[in-house]
């Protein structure tokens, strides 16, 4: 018999699981301690059975709705819009462990005959969810959910700031041919009063075809960067910032050394962004568990 604390230490392994997989793949960051919580809450209906002795003792109906508690404990700021796409993931990766149970019954089981099941299954199957979280290419899951993120980015040159609305686009995979960082796209349009004199007036000067020599002062860090996207391929000017921050799911990061790339037309049909920045320019964001 499988004691009451080793059932629920594999139930609460299971949630944890379950709901982290779900997060990653709804792109939401998954706090270790909302989702502790979050786990902890799945564990009631389990707790509830053991008590009553009984393996129906729970209504099928606070079942059914018991994982959109576990959802909202473990993202308290989800989007109301999005509740129905989560509880269905929720559902497909508890079918997903159900199968990946099985299998390891079938296989594992036979290879290894002296751990008890309930333990195999206890380490395996969270074990395989967190590794699928993990492989998971975080780049395009924004696309495939059919979301648009965005933010705002703030980027420092020669001394001094500006902060744009931004839209968090991980389709922007463009480096500086020359020191390899990161491109921000911005609207050439929002960085004339920002610019230094000079600065400007090479970038504007290279997005006009001109291939103006570079001010001695800026040498190394102006450049230009190839790009090809639906509209077609080109050049664009670039310089390398000292500093950039960006405001991603209501929270602002560090980025990593970029380079902002300057472009004479709009980035957004109605103005409502003003930038193009990678997720991928966060610093912290894998650590803490985002996207892209």
């Amino acid at each position: 018999m499988v004691s009451a604390v080793g059932t629920l230490v594999v139930s609460y392994a299971m949630d944890w699981s379950l709901l982290r997989l779900t997060i990653v793949l709804m792109d939401r960051k998954p706090r270790r301690w909302r989702l502790g919580l979050g786990a902890v809450v799945g564990t009631l209906p389990t707790l509830w059975v053991l008590l009553q002795q009984n393996l129906y003792a729970v209504p099928w109906e606070l079942l059914i709705l018991w994982p959109l508690g576990m959802l909202w404990l473990a993202v308290p700021r989800f989007p109301w819009r999005l509740w129905a796409r989560a509880y269905l993931i929720f559902a497909g990766v508890t079918v997903l462990a159900g199968g990946i149970a099985l299998v390891i019954l079938t296989w594992l089981g036979q290879w290894l005959p002296g751990i008890p099941h309930w333990l195999l299954l206890g380490l395996s199957v969270p074990t395989v969810l967190w590794g699928m979280g993990l492989l998971i290419p975080r780049p395009r899951m924004r696309q495939y959910l059919g979301q648009a993120q965005k933010g705002e980015v703030s980027v420092t040159l020669n001394g001094s700031t500006l902060t744009l609305p931004c839209l968090w686009d991980s389709g922007n995979q463009m480096r500086d041919p020359v020191l390899r960082r990161p491109v921000i796209v911005m609207e050439i349009s929002q960085a004339i009063e920002w610019l230094p004199p000079e600065v400007l007036a090479w970038v504007t000067a290279c997005a006009s075809g001109r291939q103006d020599p570079v001010p001695s002062k800026w040498q190394g860090r102006l450049g230009t960067v190839f790009y090809q996207s639906i509209g077609g391929t080109g050049i664009l000017p670039v310089v390398a910032l000292e500093e950039a921050k960006g405001q991603f799911q209501g929270r602002w990061y560090r980025l990593q050394p970029v380079a902002l790339a300057f472009t004479p037309q709009s980035v957004s049909s109605d103005h409502s962004y003003r930038a193009l920045v990678s997720p991928d320019c966060i610093i912290t964001i894998n650590q803490e568990g985002v996207g892209a």
